[in-house]
C-alpha cells in the first residue's frame, strides 16, 4: 500500500520556506529554531502528518500534502481546494504548520491565538509520536516543543507591545455592555494583524483592507456577538468589536440596514470571493465576511442614519490596536 506521503515531494516540508516566502505576511523566526538542525524530526512529523485523516478531520493532512505537492499554490487556491472557501480556518492551520517546518511565526500574535496554536501544535505531537519511539520520539519532541514554547513565551512573558494591547482590546471587548440594538462591526485579533494572503500591500491605495464581518440584532449587541463566537466553530481565537453603532431616531430597521450595508460591499466588489464578489448562500458560514476598510464602513453607517455608539475608554484602547497593526486611518476621533 502506497502512503499520502509518497504522493508528494521528497523532504516535502521543505516546500514551506518557498509557500511562505510567497505570501505577504509579517513574521519573524521562531527563536531558536533551525531546521536544518531537525532534519530527522522533520521528516518523520512530515510523513507522519502527510498521511494523517484526524487533525481538523483531515485538513491538516490535506494541506501539508498540498503544499509539498505545489509550493507555489495560491492563499486562495488553498482555501478552496481544502477549506471549501472558509479562510479563517485555512489560516489557523498554515501558521502552526509554517513555524513548524520553515520557523516562521506571526510578527504579532494575541494570547487567545498563540493559545490556539499552541493546541494545534499538541494534535500534531499526538499524531507525530504515534507508533514510533526512542531517538525518533525525542527529536520529534524537540522541534515541537520548541515552537510550542515559542508561542506561549510570545505571549507570556509579554515580549511585545502589539501582544499586550490587542490583549487589552479583547478585554475591552469582553466587557462591553450596551443592552441595546444595533449594528456592529468585528474581526479577529490575527485578521486585523494582517492583510489577507497574497494581497498587494504595495498598492497604497489598498493598503489597509482587512477581513470585517458586520451583522445586525435586535437584542443586546454582545449577546449576539457571544452567540457568533460559538456558532463560528472555524476560527479558534475570540472576536473583537471594532465598531458599533445605532440609529440615529428610534425605531431604526437593524436588519434592512445590515441588508444595504452588505449590498453596497458586495456591489463594491469587497466581498471575499476572488473577484471581490460575495458568497452565496450555499456557501454556508461566512457569508458576512468582507474585505475592506472600517473608514469605508463608517461613511456608509452614517449614510443610512446610523452613528458611533462608542464611548471614550473603548475608542481609546481600539485606537491603539489601530495603531500596533499600522492602521493609522482608522483612528476614531
Amino acid at each position: 500500500m502506497t502512503s499520502s506521503s509518497e504522493n508528494v515531494n521528497d523532504a516535502g516540508w521543505e516546500a514551506f520556506n518557498v509557500w511562505i516566502s510567497g505570501q505577504t505576511l509579517k513574521s519573524v523566526p521562531v527563536p531558536g529554531y533551525l531546521p536544518e538542525a531537525h532534519r530527522t524530526g522533520l521528516d518523520t512529523i512530515y510523513r507522519q502528518l502527510a498521511d494523517d485523516a484526524w487533525i481538523a478531520s483531515g485538513k491538516m493532512g490535506a494541506t501539508v500534502r498540498a503544499i509539498a505537492a505545489e509550493p507555489e499554490i495560491s492563499r486562495q487556491e488553498l482555501t478552496e481546494t481544502v477549506f471549501h472557501g472558509n479562510s479563517g480556518y485555512s489560516l489557523q492551520l498554515t501558521w502552526p504548520l509554517v513555524s513548524i517546518f520553515a520557523a516562521q511565526m506571526p510578527r504579532r500574535i494575541a494570547t487567545s491565538t498563540a493559545q490556539a496554536y499552541a493546541g494545534w501544535i499538541d494534535r500534531i505531537r499526538r499524531i507525530a509520536i504515534g507508533g514510533i519511539s526512542g531517538e525518533e520520539a525525542l527529536a520529534v519532541e524537540a522541534i515541537l516543543d520548541l515552537v510550542s514554547d515559542a508561542y506561549l513565551q510570545a505571549v507570556g512573558q509579554h515580549s511585545s507591545e502589539g501582544t499586550e494591547i490587542v490583549r487589552v482590546a479583547e478585554g475591552a471587548t469582553e466587557r462591553l455592555d450596551t443592552n441595546q440594538p444595533g449594528i456592529y462591526v468585528f474581526t479577529t485579533p490575527t485578521y486585523l494583524a494582517y492583510p489577507p494572503f497574497g494581497w498587494n500591500t504595495d498598492d497604497i491605495s489598498r493598503h489597509d483592507f482587512r477581513y470585517l464581518k458586520t451583522g445586525s440584532t435586535s437584542v443586546d449587541v454582545t449577546g449576539r456577538i457571544q452567540a457568533e463566537i460559538r456558532r463560528q466553530t472555524g476560527l479558534p481565537e475570540p472576536y473583537v468589536v471594532v465598531a458599533t453603532f445605532r440609529g440615529v431616531t428610534p425605531n431604526a430597521d437593524y436588519l434592512a440596514i445590515e441588508r444595504s450595508i452588505h449590498l453596497i460591499l458586495g456591489e463594491a466588489r469587497h466581498g471575499p470571493e476572488e473577484d471581490g464578489t460575495r458568497r452565496g448562500s450555499a456557501r454556508g458560514a461566512g457569508t458576512e465576511w468582507f474585505i475592506t476598510r472600517l473608514p469605508l464602513l463608517v461613511v456608509i453607517a452614517q449614510s443610512l442614519g446610523l452613528e458611533l455608539s462608542m464611548d471614550a475608554e473603548f475608542k481609546t484602547k481600539i485606537n491603539n490596536m489601530f495603531e500596533e497593526c499600522d492602521l493609522p486611518n482608522w483612528l476614531f476621533s
